[in-house]
């Protein structure tokens, strides 16, 4: 079986029900599974398991049974990556080729509080902003405009486990916004809905006037 490589997103060690797992999923993609019966692969489209492909030993499983199979098992490593439309159309030829297809009715749910494109472009437009990225643990989810995304979500995630716990020690409440600000350009982070946002901007952007943006963002992801 020769699907296409994709673009290396990072690893999950969790079980594939997991809400951390269905969190990052919500792309097209592969799901690339390791345990101690065997490794697996699953496409995915946008959080929708299109095939499964299981091997244990000699024995191989193809479409619903390697879905049991990886289900049944204890993951110990998830390699997550994404494919760009013309990979994915290659995966899905390849799978029906080789029988990996599965039956409709077997999916996974949605991911949570899935983004609103129109919303997210409202943020782009305000001038200074160059990328805005919805994050979770550590993974981009959609994004818009010219930033390394993958970079972005990794740090955007890091400076907001910092803020949290300074928040946490100072008992000073929840985060409503993070904003890093240098002599190079600044960065927002705030909540939306079940996930983050991340935006960066060049340095002479109006921070109050993307706040005001911001914030009515949010209420809109409610």
């Amino acid at each position: 079986m020769n699907l296409p490589e994709g673009t290396h997103i990072g690893h999950i060690n969790n079980s594939l029900r997991d809400k951390e797992v269905q969190q990052v999923i919500g792309l097209v993609g592969l799901i690339k599974t390791t345990t101690q019966q065997g490794e697996g692969v699953i496409l995915i489209d946008k959080g929708k398991i299109i095939a499964a492909f299981f091997t244990s030993g000699d024995t191989i499983y193809y479409g619903n049974e390697a879905l049991k199979v990886s289900n049944a098992t204890t993951s110990e490593k998830m390699e997550i990556r994404s494919y760009t439309a013309d990979e994915y159309q290659a995966a899905v030829e390849t799978c029906r080729k080789e029988n990996l297809l599965i039956r409709d009715d077997i999916h996974i749910p949605e991911t949570p509080n899935r983004l609103d494109e129109n919303l997210l472009r409202k943020l782009l437009v305000q001038p200074g902003v160059i990328a805005v990225s919805a994050f979770s643990d550590g993974f981009s989810v959609q994004s818009f405009g010219d930033a390394d995304f993958d970079q972005v979500a990794a740090m955007a995630e890091d400076l907001l486990r910092a803020g949290v716990k300074i928040a946490q020690d100072m008992k000073i409440g929840l985060i409503d916004q993070i904003i890093l600000e240098t002599v190079s350009g600044k960065i927002i982070i705030a909540p939306y809905g079940d996930l983050f946002l991340c935006i960066f901007t060049g340095p002479d952007a109006n921070i109050g006037r993307i706040r005001v943006a911001l914030k009515s963002i949010q209420s809109d992801a409610r």
